[in-house]
């Protein structure tokens, strides 16, 4: 019973930590809608990404005045928790600028036609690859262990890898591409590259949760 008892109040403090990481793929989803969009302004997936993001905002003040409280508590058993609370509210914050900045990319974009397939093809993986990461990351949080962790961190290497092939191909593109085009690339490019890089982040913190959670 009293097993049963810790792991709901562990799942209840953690609950707002994965609302968090989800509403901040959610953001980035919608800027990546709109930065694929065939319609140049998309303005619909545009606004909704910069409303998801000022929803987050404000979820993460409220969140900030829950962590005060957690921490007044001081008692050792929610310790993890508490340090979970503060790592993952800040890499929240930071993943949710990117999809701010994904949104400003998609609104002003330059000549975007002007890519070749070939590398919004590497920019569509690669932002695949960051919403899954932000994905599993929020899975880490709500299931307490540290198994999903490892298996980020392994795919955080191909991130990388597609990172360093969309500038390679970009280099050596033979097609004439517009530089302001190659600019939103590269910049949307490294958007996905730092949400992954915080999902990741998040994921290791929240392996901390396993500490916490009930055994047997």
């Amino acid at each position: 019973m009293m097993r049963e008892a810790r792991a709901q109040e562990l799942g209840s403090m953690t609950g707002p930590l994965v609302d968090l990481i989800r509403l901040a793929s959610t953001a980035m989803g919608l800027a990546t809608a709109a930065l694929f969009s065939t319609d140049p302004s998309a303005t619909d997936s545009v606004a909704a990404a910069y409303e998801t993001v000022s929803a987050l905002r404000h979820e993460l003040e409220d969140h900030a005045a829950w962590i005060l409280e957690l921490r007044s508590q001081a008692r050792v058993a929610e310790l993890p928790t508490t340090i979970t609370a503060v790592l993952v509210n800040a890499e929240a914050e930071r993943m949710g600028q990117l999809a701010w900045e994904a949104a400003d990319i998609a609104r002003t974009r330059r000549a975007w036609a002007s890519i070749p397939a070939p590398l919004l093809v590497v920019l569509r993986e690669l932002s695949e690859g960051c919403l899954d990461a932000a994905a599993k990351a929020a899975d880490v949080l709500q299931s307490h262990t540290s198994i999903g962790a490892v298996e980020l961190t392994e795919g955080g290497h191909d991130v990388n890898r597609l990172l360093d092939l969309l500038y390679q191909q970009l280099l050596s593109s033979s097609d004439a591409i517009d530089v302001g085009a190659a600019i939103d690339l590269t910049l949307a490019a490294r958007c996905y590259e730092r949400f992954a890089g915080h999902a990741k982040a998040v994921a290791q913190s929240g392996s901390l949760l396993a500490v916490a959670a009930p055994r047997g």
